[in-house]
């Protein structure tokens, strides 16, 4: 009877030890990834982006740039307000200089093809403009239309 409960005894020391080293390799792997994650936390919040001194510096080219890439947020025409204030309202005349460079090229195009309606690079050049500006039906229309004209159009 007691060598049965000196094997029980045994058997449940043995489990502790295994729990504890088992709980000793979790903590230590916990400690490993959390020194990790602050590390990373430490080097990725000194990556600050450039716009952010370009606003810091009141750098009106780098401002430009930023409203270009936000155009199709929510908080543009708040953020471009703001900047208003800043700049004055010439800075919607900067921002929207190349929509409208692009829009004055779409209307030459189009013009240019109603003198000649089988104009492959013409009408693939609108295909181009139409898809950047995100209308898609227009473009695949003028896609087709220059495949019409020569199949070998990508």
């Amino acid at each position: 009877m007691k060598q049965q409960e000196n094997i029980k005894d045994q058997n449940y020391r043995s489990k502790i030890k295994d729990t504890f080293q088992k709980s000793k390799i979790l903590n230590f792997l916990f400690v490993i990834l959390l020194f990790a994650f602050l590390f990373l936390n430490l080097v990725f919040s000194q990556l600050i982006s450039p716009y952010f001194f370009g606003f810091v510096n009141n750098d009106r080219a780098a401002t430009i740039n930023f409203l270009h890439k936000i155009k199709d947020l929510p908080d543009y025409q708040n953020i471009l307000r703001m900047h208003d204030n800043i700049y004055g309202k010439s800075i919607r005349a900067e921002i929207n200089s190349e929509e409208n460079k692009k829009k004055a090229l779409i209307n030459n195009l189009e013009q240019q093809l109603t003198i000649n309606l089988k104009a492959r690079d013409i009408l693939y050049s609108l295909y181009q403009l139409y898809l950047a500006k995100g209308d898609k039906n227009k473009a695949a229309d003028y896609l087709r239309r220059a495949k019409e004209v020569d199949p070998n159009v990508n």
